[in-house]
């Protein structure tokens, strides 16, 4: 009996880490998203401006 609630307690143990580390990762990669998403809305800008630009040479 003792042995199982053992491995019990160390498998709650190793999912409640993994838990941790995917929560973290997952806060990593939604910080990433937002990086690009301004990355992309910046470039956006730049590329409409330079659209205005060449409408306004010719």
């Amino acid at each position: 009996m003792a042995l199982t609630a053992c491995g019990k307690s160390d498998e709650k143990a190793a999912l409640e880490k993994d838990v941790k580390k995917l929560e973290k990762d997952n806060k990593s990669l939604k910080e990433q998203k937002e990086k690009l998403q301004k990355q992309h809305d910046k470039l956006k800008d730049k590329s409409k401006d330079l659209e205005k630009e060449i409408n306004a040479d010719t």
